[in-house]
């Protein structure tokens, strides 16, 4: 097996974990929200765009009728009248009848009155260049919404980890408070015992019920807070409160570094097919010169009185342009320079990309190692709160000494878990700046 195909397999097996490990809330979001609903109306659209450009290439057929009736205008005078008649005079005579009447001359009216034309038009594009680029402008339109989609995605994974992580700290807050909480009462029940029997002086236990009155109000903030983060994950997912969250594995442990191997953001493959599109106005005033050919039919009747005169009538149109002050030049050059303008600004994402990439790495290094400091740091502090405790029943250090040591463990538990969720929120954002999680 090659390093190269080694390299590949570890990267594919972090995002399938990565993927494994958020995918129920994230496919939830997905499927959810409002937004990436509409997105997904905007590509149906785009689809039925292209779609329009591909029956550009077939034929069309109409029906027309006209119907037209006139009076007075142009005309024009016929002398039939003054040609025949010396003729049908002469006949008359040589028959001794009266068979060839004299006619009067005629003066015919250009407008046709009564006239009417019905028809079937049928026209065929043989040749045109610019329906072909219409047809590959709509499909490149597809593929850019596509990306933005993606991208529209990889940015509410990114919003769902950091809102789930925030969620689960915030009950573990919860749980610490109410860990000091039984600690505390452990205190006064054994402060109790040492009044009643005159160890202790009864300001001890005010103090330790003000301690627990301090507590009840963090407590009491941090149901709050719980509360808050559970909606906001909820709206996120747009879910009720009746439906339960789903279950992920609760992220107690300090994350680790996904492998270095960045992915591919879809802000740059956006600008890559704005080149795209771009060359596409390029080419098509390339094309300026070209002839558009078709063909036209139209099969029918006119007649003068709504007689039936059917006719049938074949055409080829060509189409060409010769001379246009060079508008076209200048809005080709001005593509070019579109152009030129989208590689610069693709440069400078990549290299913000890259610096972004590079940044949340450092954060995320630097978090899990302030996080790792804790482990030991927390077993310190308890054992120093269970040594201050048995002293503290036996009388040989204060009540001021235990609140102490408790208000200690339990902040440095807090410290611990703040460390802990900050890890998590710069796992996410490393994740989300590499482009680690698969996109559907």
């Amino acid at each position: 097996m090659s390093k190269l195909f080694q390299i590949f397999l570890f990267f594919s097996v972090q995002n399938l974990i990565i993927a494994q490990d958020f995918s129920p809330l994230i496919n939830m979001a997905w499927e959810n929200n409002q937004e990436l609903k509409a997105k997904n109306f905007q590509i149906e659209s785009a689809t039925q765009s292209l779609l329009e450009s591909k029956a550009l290439f077939g034929p069309e057929v109409k029906f027309g009728i006209q119907y037209t009736l006139a009076a007075g205008g142009r005309s024009i005078a016929l002398p039939v009248g003054d040609l025949l008649n010396p003729v049908y005079s002469t006949l008359n005579q040589l028959t001794q009848t009266n068979a060839f009447p004299q006619i009067s001359n005629v003066n015919e009216q250009f407008l046709p009155n009564n006239f009417y034309d019905a028809r079937f038009r049928v026209t065929q594009p043989i040749y045109y260049p610019d329906l072909a680029i219409n047809k590959k402008l709509k499909t490149e339109i597809i593929e850019q919404k596509n990306l933005e989609i993606k991208a529209f995605k990889r940015w509410i994974g990114k919003d769902i980890m950091q809102s789930y992580f925030q969620y689960i700290s915030s009950g573990h807050v919860i749980d610490i408070y109410q860990s000091a909480d039984t600690l505390l009462t452990e205190a006064k029940r054994t402060t109790q015992s040492m009044i009643k029997n005159g160890i202790a002086l009864p300001t001890a236990m005010s103090r330790l019920e003000n301690q627990s009155a301090e507590l009840l109000s963090n407590k009491t903030e941090a149901m709050a807070n719980y509360k808050n983060a559970e909606k906001y994950l909820r709206f996120l997912l747009s879910i009720d409160d009746k439906q339960p969250l789903p279950i992920l594995k609760d992220m107690t442990t300090i994350p680790t570094k996904p492998l270095e191997i960045m992915g591919r953001r879809e802000e740059l493959l956006q600008l890559r097919q704005a080149v795209k599109l771009q060359s596409l106005a390029v080419q098509k005033e390339e094309n300026h010169y070209l002839p558009r050919i078709g063909a036209q039919l139209d099969a029918g009747s006119q007649d003068f009185n709504f007689g039936w005169q059917p006719y049938a009538l074949l055409g080829i149109n060509v189409d060409m342009n010769i001379y246009d002050s060079k508008k076209h030049h200048h809005r080709k050059q001005a593509a070019k320079a579109d152009i030129l303008a989208t590689e610069a600004q693709y440069t400078q994402a990549e290299n913000q990309l890259t610096l972004q990439q590079r940044v949340t790495e450092e954060n995320l290094n630097a978090a899990i190692i302030q996080a790792n400091v804790f482990e030991s740091r927390i077993k310190a502090t308890k054992k120093i709160y269970d040594e201050v405790f048995i002293k503290y029943k036996e009388g040989s250090v204060g009540y001021i000494e235990l609140i102490d040591a408790q208000t200690q463990y339990t902040h440095i538990r807090l410290q611990h878990l703040l460390a802990q969720n900050n890890a998590w929120m710069k796992w996410a954002e490393y994740v989300y700046a590499a482009a680690l999680y698969p996109i559907q």
